[in-house]
């Protein structure tokens, strides 16, 4: 029985050789591999990449896979993701990979990568996710172009600037000072996993509408903790006390057709 080559014991100018006499036809990969103990793949592989204009190295390299950048180009990637996110522009994993792809293109690195995607593969993907723990493929939240452009530092600091500027003017204190946010809440609640047999193409649920519309709710708070109880705004003509059922107490509801805050509602909370 042919004994097993044992992974890196054979000497880069044995390699060299066996490809040399592989590609000017006087042995065959297997004659090669043979006479020159090295493993058929390894010869397979060097001549493959040879023919494909790629650069390859006669080095023993252990392990399945290399890392295609290194420490320095690597921190680059990691730097301009963070930077992206910090910007509300976070990278897909589709563009991170085209984006490594076109690092190793446009400074010369020889690499694996997938030429005719233009992408890095998934073994890269991973790897570098491995190596980074401080970057995970999350679920973004939308975030519209006014907030964006409004939450900056220097707006946040002309804010601050007027803000001290009214306290020290009005000799304002915590519980005179409050902040509110609304936000929308809709009717419809969403629906868990149930049971059903297969051949039923479509499975439905009784619920109160298939669409429905969101109902607008007011918070505000001081800045010494003091809470103002919730203030409801109904998409309808008419308000109804029986929407008011449960709510929290003192909470107010008013009826808006399209269900929103007004300076006539908001001077009355």
């Amino acid at each position: 029985m042919e004994e097993r080559k044992k992974k890196g014991s054979w000497e880069p100018q044995s390699l060299q050789t066996a490809i040399g006499k592989v590609m000017s036809k006087e042995l065959s990969v297997r004659k090669a591999a043979m006479q020159y103990n090295i493993p058929k793949s390894t010869i397979h592989d060097k001549i493959k990449a040879l023919n494909r204009g790629e650069e390859v190295t006669m080095k023993l390299k252990l392990g399945r896979f290399t890392s295609t950048f290194s420490a320095e180009y690597e921190q680059v990637l990691v730097d301009h993701i963070k930077d992206l996110s910090n910007r509300c522009m976070p990278l897909m994993k589709k563009e991170f990979l085209k984006l490594a792809y076109d690092l190793a293109e446009v400074m010369k690195i020889p690499h694996r990568f997938n030429k005719e995607k233009g992408s890095a593969g998934k073994h890269f993907y991973y790897d570098f996710m491995k190596r980074h723990s401080d970057i995970s493929l999350r679920a973004p939240e939308s975030t519209s172009m006014m907030r964006a452009v409004g939450f900056n530092k220097p707006q946040v600091d002309l804010f601050y600037d007027n803000l001290e500027k009214l306290m020290k003017q009005y000799k304002f204190t915590p519980s005179r000072i409050y902040n509110c946010d609304e936000t929308g809440v809709s009717c419809v609640h969403k629906h868990q996993k149930v049971l059903a047999p297969k051949a039923i193409r479509q499975v439905g649920k009784l619920t109160s509408a298939e669409r429905g519309k969101n109902i607008t709710v007011l918070f505000c708070m001081s800045a010494n903790g003091h809470y103002i109880p919730p203030f409801f705004v109904f998409p309808r003509q008419r308000m109804n006390e029986r929407l008011m059922v449960n709510a929290p107490a003192e909470s107010i509801g008013v009826a808006q057709p399209k269900g929103w805050m007004n300076s006539d509602f908001f001077c009355n909370i």
